[in-house]
């Protein structure tokens, strides 16, 4: 049987449960952001600019920025202003073009990481341009060929024509064909030619492109190298910095005309990023290549000059020489002086 004092123990702990089950609903009450925010200070600005305070927001001014100040007048929370639907949709198009920006800088990358891997040098890329390049300008030569025969061949039959006009005969139908067939046939080869001339300055733009991504790539991955010596030597290569955009035109200047003084192979491409010269295919041809690198800070930039040389023993034995370490050495004091 329960006695009475058990009972009363029971009664109490059950009461004491209660009190803590109570405190603790309350406690999540107070702690509710809502029930909070009802305890809070309003301040909102109103139709005037004038700052306004209270705690009910009028309704007017619901999409206001709000600030939720506590008793101690510390802001404890701010409500930003709703955007207008002009601001959410010049918004979604910046966001658009931020992504469409992003899109693009993954694709280029990617682009230049396969140029990277397809091609060890730029003599390699330029060899692959000149490769392509001989073989559209040998079907180019053996157009033209044909296109001078045809044009002599279509002559002699003008010719024909106008001897049997003037004799005051009727152009036979068989030399009238032959004229159609001649007409036709010089405007098919000139549509060659002119088809030929399209696809040979599409290629040298795509490889211009491609020569400028390239060597921008390669330079950003040696420029930390070169800080070494021993490496800057191995490479044969310099990098030198301009401190703001007018020395950098002026060290830019000064590099480029370094370049057409001193390299034996012709400057096949120039930008306002890049300067390269022709394969060097001599033993002791000097080609070189010129880079300019965008650095974290918005006017400082960094040039990277490489020379280049052929690339069999006699090529490189002659790279390796005081020659071109001296080359290198002329290079930087004529850039800095």
């Amino acid at each position: 049987m329960t006695t009475l004092n058990q009972l009363s123990i029971n009664k109490f702990t059950l009461k004491q449960v209660v009190h803590v089950l109570v405190a603790f609903l309350c406690l999540l009450i107070i702690s509710n952001p809502l029930y909070a925010e009802k305890s809070f200070i309003k301040c909102w600005k109103n139709a005037e600019g004038l700052t306004e305070c209270g705690n009910r927001i009028p309704r007017e001014y619901y999409n206001q920025k709000i600030r939720y100040i506590d008793d101690a007048g510390v802001t404890r929370k701010v409500k930003e202003k709703a955007k207008t639907r002009e601001e959410l949709d010049a918004q979604l198009e910046i966001e658009k073009l931020l992504a469409l920006e992003e899109k693009q800088k993954r694709k280029s990358k990617e682009y230049d990481e396969v140029l990277l891997k397809t091609y060890l040098t730029i003599d390699d890329l330029l060899f692959a341009l000149n490769s392509k390049l001989s073989i559209i300008e040998s079907r180019g030569t053996v157009l033209e060929s044909t296109l001078e025969l045809k044009k002599r061949e279509f002559g002699n039959l003008v010719r024909q024509a106008a001897n049997s006009e003037r004799s005051g005969q009727k152009i036979s139908n068989q030399l009238a064909t032959k004229l159609d067939n001649a007409r036709n046939s010089l405007r098919a080869l000139q549509t060659q030619i002119s088809a030929q001339e399209t696809e040979t300055k599409k290629i040298k733009e795509i490889f211009a492109h491609d020569v400028e991504r390239f060597m921008i790539s390669k330079s950003h991955r040696i420029k930390h190298s070169l800080s070494t010596p021993s490496q800057a030597k191995k490479r044969h290569a310099v990098r030198l910095t301009c401190l703001n955009q007018a020395q950098c035109d002026l060290h830019w200047k000064k590099a480029n005309d370094f370049i057409k003084e001193f390299a034996t192979t012709k400057v096949l491409y120039t930008t306002d990023k890049i300067s390269v010269t022709d394969i060097p295919k001599e033993y002791r041809d000097i080609a070189m290549s010129l880079t300019i690198l965008n650095s974290t800070s918005e006017d400082k930039k960094m040039l990277i000059y490489q020379i280049r040389c052929n690339q069999e023993r006699e090529g490189q034995e002659f790279c390796a020489s005081e020659d071109i370490n001296g080359l290198l050495k002329e290079f930087k004091d004529a850039v800095y002086k």
